[in-house]
């Protein structure tokens, strides 16, 4: 955001703008060349270029809009350039992504000894700093690190070496650096440590100082007991989505809403750790709220690591967000009204996996409910729908998830669809829902009903907990 001036920034290449809005406006005026690619290939991209390859070839995005058929990626008039292609291999047809040269990487870690080894001990990701640090020096570049602290050569064991001194430049040495730079009031916070686990309100609690009290002083704050996790419509959305979960199963739950929403409600029941919880970000297990608060992290994949994982198809479901999704199942995370977005990892998770569950309420914009006594009232409706007829961006393409045999499932607040040869298929309405009024007329279009067409479970419209570690136990 600070880079983001007209005359400044000649293009940008990223997966997620969401953080920026200045740049967003650039972009919105046809200041500033654009181009979205999932975080997944942006990594994978990054790596063949660090390994000295041409390019990077993959069957990711095809028919979305990353398809050079449909754009290709490029956000505004003004972007031109192809940087993808569509290619042909031994009857397949991939995307690749052509080279391109890398004159500096500015990466950053905790700590550097007299070296330049580069050490993480206080960052809370890994990312792709290895190779964008190697395919900078492949194209004769410059690798700049910032870091927090300076240690004499030799300090740092090898075995927690990520980027070696050889591939550096030049340091800057920040004391002042923050953990998180986006939350400089929580360096006391350290995703590593090993703390017995919090009790439930400090668990779904978004607030910091909620966290604080307990973790530094052993001290409940009256907060987190006054203010208990409410029945918001973004929380009977991830009970629903909870439903889906089995004991053992490893998943990925997105970054944003479905990590913000759908793990505080696997905390309060107890279930987290039944499931493996998996992030894009590359953190797996631990606890994880949702809201930067997350401590006990297992394991730290960098990019290409974790996408790897994805892309192998070892996780049985991915939790992802949607902005909007369409009469065929075509679902749009690149933008809403003047404000760009971004797939992030989305893409690139739910190319191999055999169950995707896209969670958003049924509308936008100061949508109001209520729950209670398992029923659900619209005290007031959202002024953007979510069920459009036909979506601007295709992320992610409906006939094409359902021609690969995905399950595919559309949870909101009121009503649940599942993909199906007609595109999404109404199956569960809430109790107190009316089908016409709350549901079909809010829609874009008419969907295809189910003829078993049942109520959401009562259990997600009422107070105190569901009972997912039984309901687990019985499926």
């Amino acid at each position: 955001e600070p880079l983001s001036h007209e005359g400044f920034l000649k293009r940008v290449v990223g997966g997620y703008y969401k953080p920026h809005p200045a740049l967003g406006d650039l972009i919105n005026r046809n200041k500033v060349e654009a181009y979205m690619y999932p975080l997944g290939t942006l990594g994978f991209w990054c790596q063949q270029m660090a390994a000295g390859r041409s390019g990077y070839l993959t069957q990711v995005g095809l028919e979305t809009y990353l398809d050079p058929r449909q754009g290709g990626g490029k956000l505004n008039a003004i972007t031109t350039e192809d940087l993808v292609s569509l290619v042909t291999l031994q009857g397949q047809e991939y995307l690749w992504y052509k080279e391109l040269p890398i004159t500096a990487a500015l990466i950053r870690a905790t700590t550097a000894d007299e070296d330049g080894n580069l050490s993480l001990e206080e960052e809370t990701l890994t990312m792709s700093i290895l190779y964008q640090a190697l395919a900078a020096k492949r194209s004769g570049g410059v690798v700049i690190a910032q870091v927090k602290k300076l240690v004499p050569a030799g300090s740092i064991h090898p075995r927690m070496v990520v980027v070696p001194g050889f591939l550096v430049d030049c340091l800057v040495v920040d004391p002042d650096q923050h953990v998180n730079e986006a939350t400089p009031d929580r360096d006391w916070l350290r995703q590593t440590e090993r703390v017995p686990r919090p009790p439930a309100p400090v668990l779904v609690s978004p607030d910091a100082e909620v966290w604080k009290q307990w973790l530094l002083e052993a001290r409940l704050s009256p907060q987190a007991l006054d203010n208990p996790y409410p029945l918001s419509a973004d929380k009977l959305i991830a009970r629903r989505a909870a439903l889906e979960f089995k004991r053992g199963e490893v998943v990925n739950v997105g970054a944003g809403p479905p990590l913000r929403n759908i793990n505080p409600v696997a905390m309060e029941e107890d279930i987290d750790e039944d499931i493996e919880l998996t992030s894009e970000t590359g953190v797996v297990g631990g606890i994880n709220n949702g809201s930067g608060l997350n401590i006990n992290v297992r394991y730290y994949f960098d990019t290409p690591g974790i996408f790897s994982f994805y892309n192998a198809g070892l996780i049985t479901t991915t939790y992802l967000g949607m902005l909007d999704f369409d009469r065929q199942g075509n679902v749009n995370n690149m933008k809403y009204g003047d404000t760009w977005v971004g797939p992030g990892g989305s893409i690139d998770i739910a190319h191999n996996v055999r169950k995707i569950v896209f969670v958003g309420t049924f509308s936008a914009g100061g949508l109001k409910t209520e729950a209670s006594d398992g029923r659900l009232a619209i005290v007031q409706e959202g002024s953007s729908p979510r069920a459009v007829d036909r979506v601007q961006w295709v992320c992610f393409n409906g006939p094409k998830m359902f021609r690969e045999g995905k399950e595919v499932l559309y949870i909101t607040e009121r009503a649940v669809f599942k993909l199906s040869a007609q595109g999404p298929l109404l199956t569960e309405v809430a109790p107190g829902v009316d089908i016409e009024r709350d549901v079909i007329g809010r829609m874009g279009f008419r969907p295809a009903i189910a003829r078993d067409l049942r109520p959401m479970d009562g259990r997600i419209f009422r107070r105190g907990l569901m009972g997912l570690g039984r309901l687990m136990n019985l499926s």
